[in-house]
């Protein structure tokens, strides 16, 4: 792991945490977290089309999409999901529990699916230390969630 890519992580979480938030205020703007989900997605198709022209991609590849198999396709589903559950949750929960519940999610499945190679990724046996830090993890979220 580089240090830059250490920092690009990084500051997609510090993104991350602004970004849900700006999707609850939507919702609550809006009176529906599905409607706030809207524009977004629209902007970000737009941006997504503009950074791959911008990186050198070619309109013309997108013909290759009939070639992604339908099951992984569903991730887009996976992030209307993802928006509409935090416009809902965050202003039931607040902001500092709803995120260490997602990296708290987001560490265990990540074991789980490392441990059994799934989604195409490389197996990632568990060992004592991940056990370690998945405990760690759990015992940060009930000192967080449970003040």
């Amino acid at each position: 792991m580089t240090i830059p890519n250490i920092f690009l992580a990084l500051g997609l979480g510090a993104i991350i945490s602004i970004y849900f938030p700006m999707i609850a205020q939507s919702a609550k703007i809006l009176g529906s977290g599905p409607l706030a989900n809207v524009p977004f997605f629209g902007i970000a198709f737009a941006a997504s089309i503009a950074i791959a022209l911008a990186t050198g991609n070619r309109l013309g590849d997108l013909k290759k999409v009939p070639e992604i198999p339908p099951w992984l396709l569903t991730a887009g589903i996976m992030s209307a999901g993802l928006i509409i559950g935090s416009s809902y949750i965050i202003p039931r929960i607040g902001i500092g529990p709803f995120f260490v519940l997602l990296v708290a999610g987001q560490v265990l499945a990540g074991m789980v699916f490392g441990q059994l190679g799934l989604f195409g990724m490389a197996a990632s046996p568990l060992t004592f230390a991940k056990i370690g830090g998945a405990a760690m993890v759990v015992g940060g979220v009930y000192l967080v969630t449970t003040g």
